[in-house]
Parts: C-alpha cells; structure tokens; sequence
C-alpha cells in the first residue's frame, strides 16, 4: 500500500506544478505582445480534475477527506467501529457505480475532442476512472482490514487532555 500511496501522492504532486507552471504561463502571456496559447487554459483545466480524482484514494486511505467529525467525539470504540465500516462501504459501493460510468466514459468511443489540443474525450475520463477504482479499493480495505479511522490517537489525546 505504501508504494501505490506515495505513486498518487506523486501524481498529485506532479499535476499541482502543471497547474501552477500552465497558470504562470498564462499570466505571463498577458503582459507581452504576442499571442497567447489557448492549450494552456485547458490543459490547467483538465489538470485540476486530474488531481481531484488522482488523490482521492489517497486521502480516503489517510482518513483526510471531507467528513464530520461530530460521530468521533460521541460515539464509543465499537460504535466508531462499526460507523467507520458502514462508511467506507457506502463510499465503496459510490466508487463502483462511478467506476462503472468512468469505464462506459472511457471505453464508449466518443468522436469528440478538446478545442485545443485536440485531445480525445474518452481519454480524459481514464485517469478519474483509475482514481475511482482505487478509492474503491481502498474503501474495502478500509472496512474490511483497518480497525478503525487512522487519526484515532489524535482523538484519545484530545479526550485526555479535557
């Protein structure tokens, strides 16, 4: 797990300098007298999608995705327990509906493209399908193997320290 969680903190890592390096670009491009690329704007675009999809399983498996806290400070050890499992499933069986639409996406053979760069649809769509697949995964894994939510020590220190 730990090679396939530094591989999309990677990729994340990756698509947030495009982004940046594509937005200087455009910004730079304002200020001088020619013309500007449109690729830029659209590929900074499409990189902001990557990166979403890219680093949800990461933050599924490090528990940094959006939650509510609330349950944690009231519920007990087995009902966190079993809140965190029926959670992960829900997320699980989300991720495979997803997955089933990103692969119809992908493998449906859309004639469109990008204005731009002429990049084909079906091609955009595989790299949100490898991210939902693995948040899948990673949704079972989580219900199935850990034993609870990982940040759980921050939990028990905070209750100490009241």
């Amino acid at each position: 797990m730990r090679w396939l969680e530094t591989a999309e903190l990677a990729t994340g890592v990756a698509l947030l300098a495009l982004i940046l390096a594509l937005i200087l670009t455009q910004a730079v491009q304002r200020h001088l007298p020619v013309e500007g690329w449109v690729w830029t704007g659209e590929l900074a675009r499409l990189g902001l999608v990557w990166l979403t999809f890219s680093l949800v399983s990461y933050l599924l498996g490090r528990d940094e995705h959006i939650t509510l806290k609330v349950v944690d400070l009231v519920l007990g050890d087995r009902a966190l327990r079993a809140v965190w499992v029926l959670a992960n499933l829900v997320v699980a069986a989300v991720g495979v509906l997803l997955t089933l639409e990103a692969v119809e996406l992908v493998l449906g053979g859309s004639p469109q493209s990008t204005p731009a760069l002429r990049i084909p649809v079906a091609w955009i769509y595989a790299i949100p399908l490898v991210g939902v697949a693995l948040m899948s995964l990673r949704a079972l894994a989580n219900a199935a193997l850990s034993p609870g939510p990982p940040q759980r020590e921050h939990r028990d220190s905070g209750e100490a320290a009241r």
